[in-house]
């Protein structure tokens, strides 16, 4: 095992993330053996905030979702045993943290699984949300060096790891304190990345991304409804809304909830709209 305190290092993509990184940092600050901070040429004060906190910082011109933690992967030379994923705007509660110490205690080749999945809630506008299908949210995103990379996806990419992979208990939280304006920006531009998935899935076989299985695992069974179900459901949105708020029991969330299942089914409006937009252009050459 390396010399450092955890035998854990913590990778963070940033991009003008100043009102959330100091946030993120502080949960991993005292028992990372390092935090890599891949920004992508960030107008703000990010770098200056991840240096005055200690992080390596790699300056990498923006190359997508997936293919920037991939960069980072491939070019960071960890010494430890472990890494963790971390976006800007989530911290690592004690629970969790105590649950990754205790993975990486061990001798890695004792460790049967390559990789961890671990829970994460989000917070919209204020307050917590327990239901409406966003909780829980369990996220691959704690592996052993070199055993794990991201699918080959525009957005909501997921990490494919190499061998078996368990769950540990803590959460991660997800706090975007840019506010609605930005969060809403933010999924403008994902509703086109998803929409351009999509069709690119119509129309080509897909390497390098998890297999789609009716039975398979949740992530597994949710990629096969969106490739095989999604496509064929009028109103889109209006399903999304239901799904979250009644059978996801977003209600018992209150107006909170009410509010945030709203605002996803608006953001499942748009995909469908870009998606007739994009099959237009396709077919007008």
């Amino acid at each position: 095992m390396p010399s450092g305190r955890s035998n854990i290092e913590i990778v963070i993509p940033t991009f003008n993330e100043e009102v959330n990184l100091s946030h993120a940092l502080r949960s991993v600050a005292g028992w990372a053996d390092a935090v890599h901070v891949i920004d992508s040429e960030s107008t703000d004060r990010t770098v200056e905030i991840a240096r005055a906190a200690g992080a390596n910082v790699i300056i990498q011109k923006w190359l997508g979702y997936a293919k920037q933690k991939n960069f980072a992967l491939d070019t960071i030379a960890f010494q430890s045993d472990w890494v963790f994923i971390l976006d800007a705007d989530e911290a690592i509660d004690d629970e969790l943290k105590a649950a990754l110490l205790a993975v990486a205690s061990k001798p890695v080749g004792e460790v049967h699984e390559a990789g961890f999945h671990v829970n994460r809630y989000f917070v919209f506008l204020g307050k917590r949300i327990r239901h409406c299908g966003y909780y829980p949210s369990w996220n691959l995103r704690f592996f052993k060096r070199g055993q794990a990379r991201y699918e080959e996806r525009d957005v909501h990419e997921h990490m494919i790891v190499n061998g078996p992979s368990g769950f540990l208990k803590g959460h991660m939280m997800h706090h975007d304190r840019k506010g609605l304006e930005a969060y809403m920006a933010k999924h403008n531009r994902y509703s086109t990345l998803e929409a351009r998935e999509i069709v690119r899935q119509e129309h080509a076989v897909d390497h390098g991304q998890i297999d789609a299985k009716l039975f398979g695992n949740p992530l597994q069974r949710r990629r096969w409804i969106k490739h095989h179900i999604y496509p064929r459901l009028p109103a889109k949105w209006m399903f999304r809304f239901l799904f979250m708020y009644v059978l996801r029991l977003g209600f018992l969330d209150g107006m909170t909830g009410l509010r945030f299942c709203l605002f996803i089914s608006a953001y499942e409006l748009l995909i469908s709209l870009k998606i007739i937009e994009l099959k237009q252009e396709v077919a007008h050459g």
